[in-house]
Order: structure tokens, then C-alpha cells, then sequence
């Protein structure tokens, strides 16, 4: 008897256990944090945090990126906050409330497949940032899911278990340590025709683009045209820029009796230490707005940022006005998830693959000194095809095998 007693008592221990953490981890996992409070706690716990901006649940722009995070899951969110960066870092907090925590499991692997494309984003054009992206956490809770970018991990992790605490310390405020998201700027646009240097101060306009080209585009042709003829008359304003720039660019950096492989370095060099990365195209959120010349010679010469199209297309124009012969390559970086575009040229009969964009990596806390920009400024300047597998790069299509070593960088 005694016996049947202990089973029973031992079966009964175990029931409660059950029904304790079981059925179980919604009854039991919960937090009096909303997501934004959650989200201060995990702010405050860094003490190097970039500025962020907080889009919550109220504001029209939270719909679209919830979905960027979560997928379908995000028709199960109750609640919400996205904090993202301007610019060149991969920090970011999002954090939200979901309809049950077999939800918020499931949304986890959507904010884990969201955390490695922003490794992507990274890859190749901010190294140090695409690294941080990939030591991202994925946290769940109850109901709650959040993705958490940030250099003190450890300390985030201990935030977030201190949010399901049995007794919790008092929620911090999120907008101690978030900005809220600006109001868009409606006054007339009267600055110079420059890229701006830090935080922007609009939001992006989301409406479809139905035009099928942009007024004044960039045309490659028309400027070698105008070249070749002496004659720029014909030109758009635009055109007649880049037309201008690259003159002003050739007379300072091309010196007579140069060979063709100490034209294609001034040019690299040029382009490396007069350009950067648009930083809005790195940013993951409503704040920014990306230099809609970015992809081509006009947003690169003249404003000074631009994206790897922007960086390949401005080197094969400058390629074809020195009479070397030039290729843009348009391929993917990244397992191929990522589009990106980078030249070849051919010297004494030889390939050789060029990634300006790669040569000049972007940095979050600023353009670094000369010595470091120095030392990238080459890294993939005249390099091989079997180089540029083995760093990532993915192409298809009759596309010349660039094999030359004589002109490499580590032989200049």
C-alpha cells in the first residue's frame, strides 16, 4: 500500500510539474513589459548603442516592415517596435507581441532568415558590420519574439530575462535611449546639390515608381560622344555634369607618359577617396532616402555616394574615355543572394577583375585615416577570376576568365 501511495504522490508531482512549465510556456512565461518597454531594457543595456529610430504599432510605416521581420506572422501581431539605424550599422531592436507563443516560436525563424539578409546587405561592403549582423540574437519569451543587433550581447540577453522575471525591476522608458521617428520635411528643397554627411531628415516615399526612365537620365554613350566630338552642346544638364566632372577628374589625375595600367590605378585610387557607400542604402528602416543617381557616374562624381553599379559604371566610363578595354560585370555576391557589379579590364591581352566598390569599405564610425583606406584601397584591384570566387563574388553568362597576374596590385 505504502508503495501504491509513493506512485500516486510521485504522479502527482509530476502532473503539477506539467501543468506548471507545459501547455504550458504561455501560462507561465509572461511579462507586465509592452514590446516598447522591452525594448528600452534592451536599449539601456548597451552602453554603445547607435542612435536608433523607433517605428511602434501606431505609426503607418509599421505594417510594411513588420512583414521585412516576420513574414506571415505578422498577421499575429498584437503589438510592436522596430528600432532602426541611419547609415552604416547593423545595430538594430525589434521587439514584438504576438497572438501565442507557438506563434512567437515560429516567427523566430523568420527574424533568424531576416538576420542573415542583413549579413548579406553587409557582406563585402561593411565587413566589421556584416560580422555584427551575424552575432544577432533571436530571442522568444511567452508571446514575445524579438531580433537584437548590438555589440553587448550578454547584456541583452540578461535584459530580456530580466523582462520575464518573476518580479521585475520598473520598465525604462524607450524613448531615453530611442528617437522617435522625424517628421517628414516639407519645406522646398533649396541646399546645394550634394549627399548629405549624417542623419537625414525625411522619410522615403514608398509610392510605386511607374516611370520606366528618369527625367534626365544618365547616358553613357552621349558622354563618350561628346567626348570623342569635342562638342558637348548637345548634352542634358546632367550629362554636361558628369561631362565636366570627368574632364576636371582627367586633367588631375592622369599625367602624361602614365601606361594604361597607372591610368586604371589613378582612376581606382580616385574613386576609392572621393566616394563612398550610400549609407541610406544600408539602412534597413523609413529614416533615409537613397540619392536616386546612386546606381550610375552622376550620383558618384557629383555627389559622392553611390552603390556598386554606381562605382562599376563610373569606372567603365572612365575605362572607355582612356581607351582601355573595359567590361561591367553584373553578378551576385553573398551564396548569390545579394546583386552586385564589378569590371574586368584587359591589359596586354589579359583579364583582370577590378572591385572598386570592394576597394573602398564603408565604416560606422566614420571615414577612417588615409593608412587604413589605404590598405582596402587594393584588396580586389586587378585581381583573378578564381580570386573573386574564393571572395564570394557569383556570375553567369559569357563572361571573359580573368587570369592575368602581371598587372595585380601586389606587383605595382
Amino acid at each position: 500500500m505504502k508503495r501504491i501511495i509513493s506512485i500516486f504522490l510521485a504522479l502527482c508531482l509530476l502532473l503539477t510539474a506539467l501543468a506548471g512549465c507545459g501547455g504550458g510556456e504561455e501560462q507561465t512565461v509572461s511579462t507586465p513589459y509592452t514590446a516598447a518597454q522591452i525594448a528600452g531594457a534592451l536599449a539601456a543595456s548597451q552602453t554603445d548603442l547607435p542612435a536608433l529610430y523607433a517605428v511602434t504599432r501606431d505609426d503607418p510605416e509599421f505594417a510594411p516592415y513588420s512583414m521585412l521581420y516576420l513574414g506571415d506572422g505578422a498577421e499575429a501581431c498584437r503589438d510592436g517596435v522596430i528600432c532602426t539605424p541611419f547609415g552604416v550599422t547593423a545595430c538594430e531592436i525589434a521587439v514584438f507581441e504576438l497572438d501565442s507563443a507557438e506563434t512567437a516560436r515560429k516567427c523566430a525563424e523568420n527574424l533568424t532568415a531576416y538576420r542573415d539578409e542583413r549579413v548579406g546587405a553587409f557582406f563585402g561592403y561593411a565587413p566589421a558590420e556584416a560580422e555584427l549582423a551575424g552575432t544577432g540574437l533571436v530571442l522568444t519569451g511567452g508571446r514575445f519574439a524579438a531580433l537584437v543587433i548590438c555589440h553587448d550581447n550578454d547584456a541583452a540577453r540578461a535584459a530580456w530575462e530580466g523582462c520575464f522575471a518573476a518580479d521585475p525591476a520598473p520598465a525604462p522608458s524607450l524613448y531615453d535611449y530611442i528617437s522617435p521617428l522625424p517628421e517628414p520635411d516639407t519645406t522646398p528643397d533649396t541646399a546645394p546639390d550634394t549627399a548629405p554627411d549624417t542623419a537625414p531628415d525625411t522619410t522615403p516615399d514608398t509610392t510605386p515608381d511607374t516611370t520606366t526612365e528618369k527625367p534626365d537620365a544618365y547616358d553613357h554613350d552621349a558622354v563618350l560622344a561628346a567626348f570623342a566630338s569635342g562638342d558637348a552642346s548637345g548634352l542634358t544638364p546632367k550629362n554636361r555634369a558628369v561631362y565636366d566632372k570627368c574632364r576636371e577628374i582627367l586633367a588631375g589625375e592622369i599625367k602624361d607618359g602614365m601606361t594604361p595600367v597607372e591610368q586604371e590605378l589613378a582612376i581606382n585610387d580616385y574613386l576609392v577617396f572621393n566616394a563612398r557607400y550610400d549609407p541610406a542604402e544600408l539602412t534597413n528602416g523609413p529614416v533615409g532616402v537613397p540619392d536616386p543617381d546612386n546606381d550610375n557616374p552622376y550620383g558618384l562624381l557629383l555627389h559622392g555616394v553611390g552603390i556598386c553599379l554606381g562605382y562599376a559604371t563610373s569606372f567603365q566610363l572612365f575605362m572607355d574615355l582612356l581607351g582601355i578595354d573595359c567590361m561591367t560585370v553584373r553578378g551576385w555576391a553573398y551564396n548569390r543572394t545579394e546583386e552586385h557589379a564589378w569590371n574586368l579590364v584587359r591589359l596586354d591581352g589579359e583579364w583582370y577583375a577590378v572591385d572598386v566598390t570592394w576597394n573602398d569599405p564603408v565604416f560606422s564610425d566614420g571615414e577612417p585615416p588615409y593608412f587604413i583606406q589605404a590598405a582596402y584601397a587594393h584588396a580586389y584591384f586587378n585581381v583573378t577570376s578564381e580570386f573573386m570566387r574564393g571572395s564570394d563574388h557569383q556570375w553567369d553568362g559569357d563572361v571573359p576568365e580573368a587570369t592575368g597576374t602581371r598587372w595585380a596590385s601586389w606587383n605595382l
